[in-house]
């Protein structure tokens, strides 16, 4: 009986008419126990009745069941699994222990519920109503989170009650919340006076209503533990008792006045995570028990409801039949079930629930139900099952690799915290190298990402020195990656000379082997300035990389060679190579789903864009890329995905949005020791300046950047500098830097990068023929595929040069197109200085109205992009980690914001 709630029932009522407009809505009700968050659902429900409810109950007893609570809910549409893309079919299935599949991304599984979900919503609007959320199983609860925060255009509501005060919580992490108190005096006396089918005295009512507190199931259950005498006020009351522990009596006292028979079957069911009829009746028979009679006499107690499966009428109906049991009662119980359900991880667990002391036998078992939740992608329930195995163990050597491969798989299920706590328990107790080593690496995956590039080095090296002479594969593999900890640092020379060392002694030859001499040998010629040296060795290793698997997973992730090969070709200024080998790399994580390993490669690739001068390629990476770090918590990410960002906005003439994201990046930067974000946000700042025409400060900017830690970054600035330069009027302080920038352009072979030499030079020469040459040079070295910014920037130079020199029908030639390029990608302080020159020749330019276009959100943007390369919906949804409906919802905004009315006519458009 719903009595009150008004304000409450009418956000529901908004919530659901939301989901039947297409809308989607999510809300977490949270609140004690009893106040009434299962009674709100159960009134959504039955306002539902023209949509799909989907339901689930976490269940206490277990919490770290893979992908229980998830299973409940889609049970009803498993029928659709075959219209999800193969990747996501295979991870569910996989998941809900439908099929053998492996999973290795958790965030695959997440994916596969969203689109699960999604094609339900096909079949008409869908309600989702999860109880007593705090208890699910954590893959469940954060696959349920990922798809609830992606959730827009379908025709779906999602509502979750958490209860508050319980150790284990379902985060919200952004979705709406509902706090809900208790009743008011008024609607807290109605529903006491409804439950009353005799008298009461007015000093006993007035008692319950103190001692309910507003808290309705506290009102309907109190008078059921109260005799007729007392309700009467014949008889005294001893009290009031505090709520919660008077609503968990109530619940005693009914359960205690059933026959032993049926509580025990009661505390079978309540142990089952399933409500799986079959299991409690098989379990109840090795007791010697009718689960049928007994459920029926529960049933008639107004305690469970039967309909297929067992269902508790309230959580705390579950909750008090557990609690209330001895412990020799429930280790029967656990026993029983183990022995009859049909799943083996399921049977481990209830097992290791109730063992005492330490059990090897269990603990082993639990162990490989650990392996097989790994396979199933639940790396937190994986993570629990080696810790209980832990606990049971026999030994120390035991304990601590069972504790290591706890912390690792914590790693996997994006748990930081965890994975440390657990790899300090493990320390003492591992006695083998592998396990120190893999410590090791556990904890630089977590420093690495929101650590100190220092501490992430020290750990990877002790890694690579343990494994060195027993492990040799997995040693050269961590030697391999203690190269990113190098750069993130902005010290990888320093690690050169450490990992050619390490890697001449590390045997037997093999293709990480060869992979690794030749790409060391590389590095080596790429800090001496030998780039020739270094192209041939890189070139040598990226053959390597390709002809191995790099999908192969080994000990400590997905291979790296290929993800390798394209961050150095970065570093030898080969940006269409590094762009081609990044974006593959990057394209083989999004069809497998991998989100978590996005964080890592979506920084490199936004690099490569904006290094190229591709600000709308990179903007839309970047804008994808922060909401996966910060999602993951990935802190050292976030700063280096700011950095690019403030370079986007700094080209693109933002300067608020430039200078307050330098002011992130760095703050985290300088902090942890980031070498390539701080170097990234104070180019930014040098670019903002020149854009602002600030010649002074961005020429000091340009100088302070270090042409050894990031060859590519640096050199690639030259052009820039050598503009601060002249424009500032100290044209002798461009000398130098440009004469390394024409050293190493030529073995970059990237017309990129020769244009932009020809254009310095024609920058710099007093030769107006000369000058002319040069520039054309220039010119034709932009044809073809370079970014057409670049191509403008030359024909600024040009313009500017031809107007000084006083031919202005010459120079308008040059400063028309590149006005409309600055315009076209939204670089307004270019656009500005091309503007001025333009009317410097006598010319009025006036300015082009993009507004509608700038209005895109880098959301629209980047599914625009991707519509416009001739990806489907469905394409669009798995690789940007949303539904298709939400695809069309955003393109269909796209459309009118755009002016187009087709695909076909997306095309043409420039994005």
């Amino acid at each position: 009986m719903l009595v009150g709630r008004d304000a409450e029932r009418r956000r529901l009522d908004a919530l659901l008419q939301s989901a039947r407009d297409a809308r989607s809505a999510v809300l977490v009700i949270r609140g004690d126990p009893g106040i009434g968050k299962t009674a709100l659902l159960e009134y959504a429900a039955e306002q539902a009745k023209d949509m799909n409810v989907l339901r689930c109950v976490g269940i206490e007893a277990e919490h770290e069941l893979p992908f229980a609570g998830m299973h409940q809910l889609v049970r009803p549409c498993l029928g659709l699994l075959d219209r999800l893309p193969k990747p996501q079919r295979d991870a569910l299935r996989g998941a809900l222990g439908l099929s053998e599949d492996r999973v290795e991304d958790r965030f695959l599984v997440s994916l596969g519920l969203l689109s699960l979900l999604a094609e339900a919503c096909e079949e008409g609007p869908v309600l989702c109503c999860v109880d007593d959320a705090q208890w699910l199983d954590r893959p469940s609860a954060e696959a349920l989170a990922f798809a609830a925060r992606r959730f827009e255009a379908e025709p779906i509501a999602v509502l979750l009650a958490v209860r508050e005060g319980e150790l284990r919580r379902f985060e919200p992490n952004g979705l709406p919340e509902l706090e809900l108190l208790g009743l008011d005096a008024e609607d807290s006396r109605a529903l006491l006076c409804a439950r009353f089918d005799r008298g009461a005295s007015p000093a006993v009512l007035d008692m319950l209503l103190t001692a309910g507190a507003g808290n309705p199931l506290a009102l309907l259950e109190l008078p059921a533990a109260l005799s007729s005498a007392q309700l009467q006020g014949i008889e005294p009351i001893l009290g009031p008792p505090p709520v919660r522990p008077a609503v968990e009596e109530a619940f005693r006292t009914r359960v205690e006045a059933l026959s032993e028979p049926t509580a025990r079957v009661l505390l079978i069911a309540s142990a089952d995570e399933t409500g799986d009829l079959a299991a409690i009746r098989r379990a109840a028979e090795q007791l010697g028990l009718d689960a049928t009679v007994e459920l029926e006499a529960a049933e008639h107690a107004r305690l469970v409801q039967l309909n297929g499966t067992v269902a508790f009428r309230h959580p705390l109906v579950r909750s008090a039949v557990y609690r209330s049991a001895g412990r020799s009662e429930r280790k029967a119980v656990h026993e029983a079930l183990a022995a009859a359900v049909s799943d083996p991880v399921l049977a481990a667990w209830h097992r290791a629930l109730v063992a005492d002391g330490t059990d090897e036998a269990i603990a082993a078992e639990l162990e490989e139900a650990a392996v097989q939740s790994v396979a199933r992608g639940a790396h937190a329930t994986a993570s629990a099952a080696f810790e209980r195995a832990a606990d049971l163990s026999e030994n120390d050597a035991s304990k601590g690799h069972r504790l290591q491969r706890a912390a690792q798989a914590s790693v996997d299920a994006g748990r930081p915290e965890a994975a440390l706590a657990l790899a300090e328990r493990a320390r003492p107790l591992v006695q083998s190298i592998l396990d120190e080593a893999s410590l090791n690496f556990v904890r630089s995956a977590v420093v690495g990402r929101r650590g100190s590039p220092e501490e992430t080095y020290a750990l990877v090296s002790d890694a690579a020195e343990k494994l060195a002479e027993s492990e040799a594969a997995m040693a050269l593999e961590v030697v391999l990656w203690s190269w990113p900890a190098g750069f993130q640092g902005g010290w990888g020379e320093r690690v050169l000379e450490e990992a050619i060392e390490r890697v001449d002694r590390i045997g037997p030859e093999g293709d990480t082997k060869r992979f690794a001499g030749r790409f060391l040998e590389g590095a080596q010629a790429l800090v001496a300035g030998d780039m020739d040296v270094a192209r041939l060795s890189f070139d040598a290793a990226s053959e390597i990389a390709e002809r191995v698997d790099s999908d192969s997973r080994t000990h400590f992730g997905t291979g790296p060679l290929l993800f390798l090969s394209g961050f150095w070709r970065l570093s030898t200024g080969d940006l269409s190579r590094a762009r081609q080998l990044l974006l593959e790399t990057l394209a083989k994580h999004r069809a497998h789903g991998g989100i978590s390993v996005l964080a890592g490669t979506l920084p490199l690739c936004a690099f490569v864009e904006i290094t190229a001068r591709r600000p709308t390629a990179a903007a839309t990476l970047v804008a994808e890329g922060l909401e996966i770090a910060e999602e993951l918590g990935f802190d050292n990410d976030t700063a280096a995905l700011l950095a690019i960002k403030a370079r986007v906005a700094a080209l693109q003439g933002r300067e608020d949005e430039c200078r307050q994201c330098v002011e992130a990046a760095l703050t985290h930067g300088i902090a942890n020791g980031l070498g390539w974000a701080t170097t990234i946000a104070r180019l930014a700042l040098a670019e903002l300046e020149l854009g602002l025409g600030d010649s002074h400060k961005a020429l000091e900017h340009f100088e302070q950047l270090n042409p050894t830690m990031f060859p590519a970054q640096a050199l690639l600035a030259t052009p820039d500098l050598v503009d601060a330069a002249l424009r500032a009027g100290e044209p002798e302080r461009a000398r130098a830097p440009l004469e390394r920038f024409a050293a190493w352009a030529p073995v970059s072979r990237e017309p990129l990068v020769a244009g932009m030499l020809a254009r310095c030079r024609g920058m710099m020469s007093e030769d107006p023929g000369e000058a002319k040459r040069l520039f054309t040079e220039g010119l034709a070295s932009h044809a073809g595929d370079v970014p057409s910014f670049e191509s403008a920037r030359t024909q600024l130079a040009y313009g500017e040069r031809l107007r000084r020199d006083r031919h202005r029908v010459e120079a308008r030639a040059q400063l028309r197109p590149a006005l409309e390029v600055f315009e076209g990608v939204g670089a307004r302080l270019w656009a500005e200085r091309a503007r001025g020159e333009l009317n410097a020749t006598g010319e009025t330019a006036r300015k082009r109205d993009d507004s509608t276009r700038d209005d895109l959100t880098p959301q629209e943007l980047r599914i625009a992009q991707l519509v416009a390369g001739g990806a489907t919906n469905r394409d669009v949804a798995a690789q940007l980690f949303v539904s298709p409906k939400t695809v069309e919802y955003h393109l269909h905004k796209v459309f009118l914001k755009l002016g187009v009315k087709s695909r076909i006519e997306l095309v043409s458009t420039s994005l």
